[in-house]
């Protein structure tokens, strides 16, 4: 029996999704196989410490360093539709002079609270060299903008490729520590060196694409901002800054209420379930810009057959790789970690975590592209200080399986809260 894609889902988004979960999937197997390398080239100890100095720079580049991406696909299609040209201009400069002046604070302050997190987790003074290296890459994480970009404009391949090239010539690198002398900063600048690549390419094809739209003299204008476009730019980021504890501060937490050793255990629980992600985040990426575009056009039912589509598509491929992971785990698990069997039962726990979680991704770009961010701020804000009490007393009790439980707890007040605000938002049942 044949499916008629068309009638279930826009042509255009099956083709953006195909072309970058391809991509992204490739991407992911490769990154999941650098962990595995890197585990064994330094053992559990250096692997984490590697991750954690990793994870100690992302924290700030979250908090500090705004990424332009969700407003640039908020405010420019309407603009798009209506051919305004100047007003597309403004929007793009004011994200990118935001982006250039976030990253500089965000590297700041990176650098000078280093003394005081190292004394608050009780973390190994050795990291010191290793955050001061890698934190160079927040300079060069403009790209916010640059992503928004190429969203709204749908040349989503072109960062499915980037991801490729990138993650294939690091693979490359990966796999020569098995042949040299390979500490944990030749590991930190192998990660410096590639993610600055990764943004060059990005920015050479954001050049691209304004040119072949006739996007030009960008910064040739007087700026002037938009109080709308800084206000909704700001909570956006707040929100990231909100869910900092979850996305990037769980190292640190597995540190002080289990161990260094299993953060590297946590890291390949986690590639593994992001496989479900790697579904998730393409779709939701591709769909946010066509819900802003429905929403803008006043199709509101358009926009919510989208969300419903995609929990539906969402919760299929997740099962399916929840039973294919449970029935071949013996074929994989030991390659990956050492000693892996006796993490199996923590690594399915966590997938199907992981299918809950972004079998309702969609919600989120629904909130945002109704205006109701100021309330999804107040319900992450709650929601990771659950998170954080939560933690000292299952971690203790569960192990990984604690943190997981925490997590559970955090995303289903998040999910159910949102989905209030929708049905209160627009009087009716999602």
């Amino acid at each position: 029996m044949s499916v008629d894609f068309k009638k279930l889902f826009n042509n255009k988004i099956i083709k953006n999704f195909v072309i970058v979960f391809l991509g992204d999937g490739f991407s992911s197997i490769l990154t999941l196989l650098n962990l595995s390398i890197m585990i064994r080239v330094l053992g559990l100890n250096g692997s984490s410490n590697v991750n954690l100095a990793i994870s100690y720079v992302l924290v700030f580049d979250a908090i500090f360093n705004f990424q332009s991406f969700n407003s640039i696909i908020k405010f420019l299609p309407q603009y798009i539709i209506s051919n305004n040209i100047h007003k597309i201009r403004q929007y793009i400069q004011q994200g990118f002079v935001l982006d250039i002046i976030t990253s500089i604070i965000s590297f700041i302050f990176c650098n000078l609270f280093i003394v005081i997190m190292f004394y608050i987790f009780n973390l190994d003074k050795g990291l010191i060299k290793l955050i001061n290296i890698y934190s160079f890459s927040i300079l060069f994480n403009l790209t916010g903008t640059s992503i928004g970009i190429i969203r709204v404009f749908d040349k989503f391949k072109y960062s499915s490729y980037i991801n490729v090239v990138v993650n294939l010539f690091k693979f490359i690198f990966y796999v020569l520590s098995f042949f040299i002398k390979s500490s944990m900063l030749y590991f930190i600048w192998v990660e410096l060196i590639f993610s600055i690549v990764s943004m060059v390419f990005i920015f050479v094809v954001t050049k691209y694409i304004l040119n072949i739209k006739n996007i030009k003299n960008i910064f040739k204008i007087g700026i002037k901002w938009d109080n709308e476009f800084l206000k909704f730019n700001f909570y956006c980021n707040f929100m990231t800054t909100l869910d900092v504890p979850m996305s990037h501060l769980t190292p640190f937490l597995i540190n002080r209420f289990i161990g260094i050793e299993f953060i590297s255990v946590y890291k390949v629980i986690e590639k593994i379930g992001g496989i479900i992600a790697k579904i998730a985040s393409p779709l939701v990426n591709i769909i946010y810009p066509e819900i802003s575009t429905k929403i803008s056009e006043g199709d509101i039912y358009g926009s919510l057959n989208l969300v419903k589509k995609l929990f539906f598509y969402i919760v299929l491929f997740g099962v399916l790789c929840f039973i294919f992971l449970g029935v071949s785990y013996k074929i994989w698990i030991n390659i990956l970690i050492l000693d892996g069997e006796k993490f199996i039962g923590n690594i399915m726990f966590y997938l199907a975590f992981i299918i809950f979680k972004f079998s309702f991704v969609g919600v989120y770009p629904l909130v945002l592209s109704l205006g109701c961010i100021k309330y999804n701020m107040y319900i992450v804000l709650i929601a990771n200080l659950v998170y954080l009490l939560c933690i000292p007393v299952l971690a203790n009790i569960f192990n990984i399986n604690g943190i997981i439980i925490s997590q559970f707890i955090q995303v289903s007040f998040v999910i159910f809260m949102q989905i209030f605000i929708i049905n209160r938002k627009l009087r009716l049942k999602v």
